[in-house]
């Protein structure tokens, strides 16, 4: 579809609404910036709602330093796997703290007295989330990244990540307003709006090539008894927009 619509020049719009609807806080990573490391985790299962958070991670982390330049490799794995490969250090438990703590919605004993939780760091966690998920991304320029599906302990969608010049982990939630104000469409399709006014895209659509390509490969690493898999063909190359296209206020 994308190749159809590049040779009869229409412009094509694809992809969540998670990455136009408001971030809580407010972050934009700065373009041409050095992502060291990145994190998403959300809720839900596969597939559906782990598109969107590959989604949403994607338009944060394509805008670092040289642009997109497609996924090398993915792996997925379920289960206690999800657990070890954090105490081996496989993905970051600072960072999945980090954007924890952007979650309004975190399950377990804050519903049961309103108490705050360190849900990493004391266990509860694991006793949330009966069947974790996590998606392992490496990129060809070498960053690699993390989603972690945690049905269970939260509701809602938060991003981390580690990039150079910008103190600590930055992270943000990507605000998805209640039923039944599902107000974050109303964000999608006014770039649909934007697109038929101007002619073109307000946001690349080889996004969403990507992202597709890469669940499915996600999807196709579980079937295969959760192997590593080579992506040579997602050497998706494309560059982000000068602005983020959230809403903002």
């Amino acid at each position: 579809m994308v190749e159809a619509s590049r040779r009869l020049k229409f412009p094509t719009l694809a992809g969540s609404s998670l990455p136009v609807t408001w971030r809580l806080p407010e972050l934009e990573l700065p373009l041409e910036c050095e992502v060291v490391s990145a994190l998403m985790v959300g809720e839900g299962g596969s597939d559906a709602m782990d598109f969107h958070g590959l989604e949403a991670m994607q338009c944060m982390i394509e805008r670092r330093k040289g642009g997109e330049t497609g996924v090398k490799a993915v792996q997925m794995v379920e289960g206690e796997a999800v657990w070890k490969a954090g105490e081996e250090g496989r993905w970051s438990k600072e960072m999945l703290t980090a954007a924890l703590s952007r979650s309004d919605t975190p399950l377990g004993l804050t519903l049961v007295d309103g108490r705050t939780q360190d849900l990493v760091g004391s266990g509860e966690l694991m006793k949330l989330v009966k069947n974790p998920a996590a998606y392992f991304i490496e990129y060809r320029d070498g960053l690699r990244t993390t989603m972690l599906m945690l049905e269970g302990a939260l509701r809602d969608f938060n991003f981390a990540a580690r990039v150079r010049g910008m103190q600590g982990i930055v992270s943000t939630q990507f605000f998805l307003s209640p039923i039944p104000n599902v107000t974050y469409s109303a964000c999608l399709v006014s770039k649909i709006e934007e697109m038929f006014e101007t002619g073109s895209a307000p946001y690349p659509v080889e996004r969403t090539l990507l992202v597709s390509g890469v669940l499915e490969a996600c999807l196709t690493s579980r079937l295969r008894d959760h192997q590593r898999l080579e992506t040579p063909q997602l050497a998706v190359s494309y560059h982000a927009p000068r602005l983020s296209q959230y809403c903002r206020g």
